[in-house]
């Protein structure tokens, strides 16, 4: 579903008849406008902030199903979780992006992550063991001071803790109202991440509500990635729903009018 309108009562009402029909409902919630539903129906509100005390640690691993190669699983997830650091450091030379692939590789052998291992009960790395591995690595050099400030720096409190958010209940509003602008691309895609790993240990009936696209949107490696959503969420019993106010820069890109195409409606008000 792909809805342009203020998230008012149609999505609301929308959100309870799915509940009701026992569909887990995901919202990223950028203004808290979801949080007092969440309350009333005993969902559960996530905060991520700067300074929250609830962390998602992008280094997660899916854990593959019995039908899936977990070597196949793996290199997925590393080709997320790049697209995912190129948003966090800026832009990268073809040279840098291979330097980071052979980077994350060498922060999952750390902890005995290869691609051919069983890695569903072992604890994943951190966005601090990535960069003890750029600090040594040739041709490293600038992405590990740019990942400094999410580290150590200002920023260190956001990505660099173990995950310790549950998604066990049916409804979950993962809320970044209180991140900085400059960072809630990166919270969405984090978030988005997130959701993507967990869904396919389990399957069933979900709806994936993303309110204000547009942020993430904005930026090319953001919409593939939404996209790539929207796409393959199917497989795995996934409905996702986009809402925009923005429609001109929605449809300004590939990526946007994509995912409205493969809408099964649209509801424009």
């Amino acid at each position: 579903v792909s809805v342009s309108m203020p998230p008012g009562q149609a999505l609301k009402l929308e959100i309870l008849r799915s509940l009701i029909f026992g569909t887990q409902i995901l919202v990223i919630d950028p203004e808290n406008e979801y949080k007092y539903l969440s309350d009333t129906v005993g969902g559960s509100s996530i905060k991520i902030s700067i300074n929250s005390e609830q962390h998602i640690n992008p280094l997660d691993l899916p854990t593959p199903r019995t039908d899936e190669n977990p070597s196949d699983v793996f290199k997925s997830h590393i080709l997320n979780l790049t697209g995912f650091l190129r948003l966090l450091l800026g832009d990268m030379t073809p040279e840098e992006v291979a330097v980071l692939d052979e980077a994350l590789i060498q922060t999952y052998a750390l902890k005995d992550i290869t691609p051919d291992s069983d890695f569903s009960n072992i604890a994943p790395p951190l966005l601090s063991d990535l960069q003890s591995i750029l600090n040594g690595l040739a041709g490293a050099e600038s992405m590990a001071i740019r990942l400094r400030k999410f580290t150590q720096g200002t920023f260190a409190g956001f990505l660099s803790s173990p995950t310790n958010v549950s998604m066990d209940n049916q409804l979950i509003v993962f809320g970044i109202r209180d991140m900085e602008d400059e960072l809630r691309p990166i919270a969405m895609y984090l978030i988005l991440n997130h959701i993507w790993t967990r869904i396919r240990r389990e399957l069933k009936k979900r709806l994936l509500i993303v309110d204000e696209a547009w942020w993430l949107m904005k930026y090319p490696i953001g919409a593939d990635f939404l996209f790539s959503i929207a796409k393959r969420g199917r497989k795995y019993y996934l409905g996702l729903t986009t809402i925009s106010q923005d429609i001109p820069d929605l449809m300004g890109t590939p990526q946007g009018k994509a995912i409205v195409s493969n809408s099964s409606m649209q509801i424009l008000m």
